[in-house]
């Protein structure tokens, strides 16, 4: 699926924003468990009453969801489900004072709160567009009084419930405004994981019934590509191979006099050109690895320079538990080509210049196991949230021409339930 527009898109589903902004979600069920509705006197069938010390006493907390536009410029956030129950008290005057108590019990919340994105990260709430039904609310008067009366009540504590309980959503909006403008960003790979200038779409994508993923990271060939070709341009990337213990073993085993040098000296290949991937129309991915690798002498003297075009096709694309929101990867490499466009060399490995193409069809697997053991990275995206993640997760990417779309699963805590 080809991303309109944006390099980098951050898709976040339902079960994603209930699980990365649980701090507001906690304190958003905190604020409701402790609720304290408005008192309030109205006069019923003549009898003048006063209801008051409203007070939430258990809660058991609806689910959030969401439904949006095509545009994404209106979203519905909902909260369905959970339950309540609501103590208060009476006092009624009608030629003599009554006082008493009453328990109100709701079940199954329907909550709507509309709200208009006036950015990609900043949402615009009016308090007067939220709705709240409940699918059974039953109250308990003691002493009882007459059904119509206590019907009544009911109904007005119902719009007592809706006017505190939109007021606190409106103030939760508010607070989710300031954590997704830094949510997620994308990151220089040659700065250091530092902020690139490249923007970050955050959308929302509403629920369906195939699809339980949590977060999706959509990233573009081209940003990758931008990515990896700083590598080359900025990062002044060298791979050094000396202290690579499987070639130690490897050159421990050789008998021949190139080994003896190569042994002794400084193996380190760098890029003479841009690094790439390339999304295949068959749904494979490949990377090339313009690499010029050079052997010297401890005192700086060149023994061997060669430079070959590495192509590589990535499987099993992994992602790994998340460190202080970066994202990292890593891949199944298999070599499929690699094109010698150059070779010099001192006159004691001219004989081992002229074996290169053998000598590379010999190693091949144990240059695979090379790059599958030591070459990974990490996404051009920082996430800044404290996601729990499965000790491994899996993504399964889907490939077009132009993006990589990664589907990645964490794991959710329980749906909060407080008792007092």
């Amino acid at each position: 699926m080809a991303l309109a527009g944006a390099e980098v898109v951050v898709k976040m589903t339902p079960k994603s924003v209930a699980h990365v902004f649980k701090k507001e979600m906690s304190s958003l069920h905190t604020s409701l468990l402790h609720l304290k509705p408005s008192p309030f006197q109205a006069t019923y069938l003549g009898l003048e009453m006063t209801i008051d010390h409203l007070q939430v006493v258990d809660f058991k907390m609806p689910k959030l969801s969401y439904e949006t536009s095509a545009s994404q410029s209106h979203m519905t956030f909902k909260l369905l489900g959970g339950s309540a129950r609501l103590l208060g008290q009476y006092s009624a005057v009608y030629k003599t004072k009554r006082e008493g108590q009453f328990e109100m019990i709701f079940e199954h919340f329907h909550m709507s709160v509309p709200v208009k994105r006036t950015a990609l990260t900043k949402f615009t709430v009016a308090s007067d567009e939220c709705t709240l039904e409940v699918d059974e609310s039953m109250i308990t008067m003691s002493p009882v009084l007459p059904e119509q009366i206590s019907a009544k009540i009911k109904s007005d504590l119902l719009d007592q419930l809706k006017e505190a309980a939109c007021s606190n959503a409106t103030q939760f909006f508010s607070k989710l405004n300031s954590h997704l403008i830094h949510f997620a960003e994308a990151t220089d790979i040659s700065q250091g994981g530092h902020p690139s200038h490249i923007d970050v779409e955050l959308h929302f994508q509403n629920p369906t019934s195939e699809d339980d993923t949590a977060i999706h990271v959509d990233v573009t060939e081209s940003v990758v590509n931008a990515e990896l070709s700083k590598l080359y341009s900025s990062a002044n990337t060298r791979f050094i191979w000396n202290d690579v213990p499987e070639i130690k073993e490897l050159l421990k085993s050789c008998k021949t006099t190139e080994c003896r040098f190569i042994e002794d000296g400084d193996i380190v290949s760098s890029f003479f050109d841009r690094p790439s991937i390339r999304i295949q129309s068959d749904n494979t991915v490949s990377l090339r690895l313009p690499l010029s690798t050079s052997l010297t002498t401890t005192n700086g003297k060149e023994l061997f320079r060669i430079q070959t075009e590495v192509e590589l096709n990535l499987e099993d694309i992994v992602l790994e538990h998340p460190e202080n929101g970066e994202v990292f990867w890593s891949a199944k490499f298999h070599i499929k080509n690699i094109r010698i466009l150059q070779t010099s060399s001192s006159r004691n490995f001219q004989k081992f210049a002229t074996r290169m193409e053998s000598w590379i069809e010999e190693h091949k697997l144990f240059m695979e196991n090379l790059l599958n053991t030591y070459i990974q990275g990490s996404l051009p995206v920082h996430l800044r949230s404290p996601l729990a993640w499965t000790h491994r997760v899996h993504a399964r990417p889907i490939f077009s021409t132009s993006s990589l779309s990664f589907h990645v699963h964490p794991h959710f805590s329980p749906s909060l339930r407080v008792l007092v």
